[in-house]
């Protein structure tokens, strides 16, 4: 005859292995959630960014202004569709609207989830028959990628990545798909 305390074991054996396995997917569960909300506060803030630096560079390069790119990261921190929980922080670093041909600046977003420093830029270009703007963001520095300037490419998941700064974009003359930073006002180090 068997002993009543083996079937006691092996029923709270089953039960802590259900409850285990919840708890870790729930976990799971949570930590998904958090980058999924992350990744659309960080593409949400440098779609915004980028609209802002398309109609200063539709400005003559006296009337452009920093100020209302400002204005628009100062935003997005109070819109409650994107910062539903009051958590995400947005601010803008360093950047400028003055070169007649870019616009670039350094955008932190920061949520409990990271803090990732991106540079948007846009850059106009115009050819006999029309104008246009090639646009771009990389990431200079990630909570979520270690500390001090990035050399990786920021993962945010469903196959959304924003690449790291090459050095080579704080040089040489601004043209289509080569930005220069540096005449912005960026730094490196993402600061």
């Amino acid at each position: 005859m068997k002993s009543p305390v083996w079937w006691l074991v092996t029923v709270l054996a089953v039960l802590a292995a259900l409850f285990g396995g919840a708890a870790i997917q729930r976990a799971t569960d949570h930590r998904d959630a958090a980058r999924d909300l992350y990744r659309t506060q960080l593409l949400t803030t440098f779609w915004r960014i980028l609209d802002e630096e398309h109609r200063q560079l539709a400005l003559p390069p006296g009337q452009r202004s920093a100020v209302a790119v400002g204005d628009v990261a100062d935003g997005i921190g109070s819109d409650t569709g994107v910062n539903g929980q009051g958590t995400l922080q947005v601010s803008l670093g360093s950047g400028s609207a003055a070169p007649p041909h870019q616009a670039a600046f350094a955008v932190t977003v920061s949520s409990p989830y990271g803090s990732t420093t991106i540079a948007v830029w846009s850059i106009l270009v115009s050819t006999t028959t029309t104008t246009g703007t090639d646009d771009g963001a990389c990431v200079l520095s990630s909570t979520l990628l270690g500390s001090g300037r990035t050399t990786a490419n920021l993962d945010l998941g469903d196959g959304e990545f924003v690449q790291a700064c090459p050095p080579s974009w704080w040089q040489g003359p601004i043209t289509i798909e080569h930005p220069n930073l540096g005449v912005a006002g960026i730094r490196q180090s993402g600061e």
